[in-house]
């Protein structure tokens, strides 16, 4: 499992602990951690892009923008990446729930800290279900299934659907579906795989997402996809 995580602090003895500290967690658990880090709100905010951390560790106190402006602002643009404040303060346990942030460490904090900090981290994300692991011409990432309207695919690559992007990826629909068949998607056509969870509306000869698509069911698989999205539908009110 690779986890995709930012470091960010202005103070560079900070960042080199912490770094440390989630190399400690990495070699003791079965994760491959994607480091990075930034120096500022301001160098995370222009580092972002939809998707590449699935973590942030976010010191508070920070000059021109300090931390919970930062996290204010990336949360207009990205609600599923979880937050980690750190600050030598108590005083922001309110803006860290405002913030939604997976939790909060009062420096100087130590590995058990960061430890708990990343279990918690690791149990919400199995909460949230099957993840696909994807290498993409920026590099490697995670998408969660459920994020997926729909995939598509052209020629040798396909394109996954989700809200806020498409991702091109190299390899076969049918490796893909492999990885998530258990997860509510459907070969519907012999070009797309669509996720049950975002059908808004069954026509004729087409599914239509909850973001207004309409993917098309090919004739040989149309009763048994509108089977298929009725059994789904029993398991889920089970």
């Amino acid at each position: 499992m690779v986890i995709s995580a930012l470091v960010c602090d202005d103070l560079p003895e900070e960042r080199s602990s912490l770094l440390q500290m989630l190399r400690v967690y990495e070699s003791c658990h079965d994760v491959e951690l994607a480091l990075e880090t930034a120096a500022s709100g301001t160098e995370l905010l222009s580092m972002w892009r939809p998707g590449r951390w699935s973590i942030i560790f976010l010191d508070v106190y920070m000059p021109e923008m300090d931390g919970i402006e930062a996290a204010r602002r990336l949360r207009a643009v990205d609600g599923d990446c979880a937050l980690v404040l750190a600050t030598t303060s108590q005083d922001h346990g309110i803006a860290a729930y405002e913030l939604h942030a997976l939790d909060y460490l009062t420096k100087p904090f130590s590995q058990q800290d960061v430890d708990n900090a990343m279990d918690w981290f690791l149990k919400q994300r199995t909460k949230q279900g099957l993840e696909l692991d994807i290498r993409t011409q920026d590099g490697e990432r995670t998408i969660r299934a459920d994020e997926i309207r729909y995939i598509e695919s052209r020629g040798h690559r396909c394109v996954i659907h989700i809200a806020a992007e498409d991702v091109s990826v190299r390899g076969s629909i049918d490796e893909l579906s492999a990885d998530i068949s258990d997860a509510g998607f459907f070969r519907c056509h012999q070009s797309f795989l669509i996720n049950f969870a975002h059908v808004s509306q069954v026509e004729k000869r087409a599914f239509l997402t909850d973001g207004g698509e309409r993917i098309p069911i090919s004739a040989a698989n149309l009763a048994q996809s509108k089977a298929a999205l009725l059994e789904w539908v029993a398991r889920q009110s089970r």
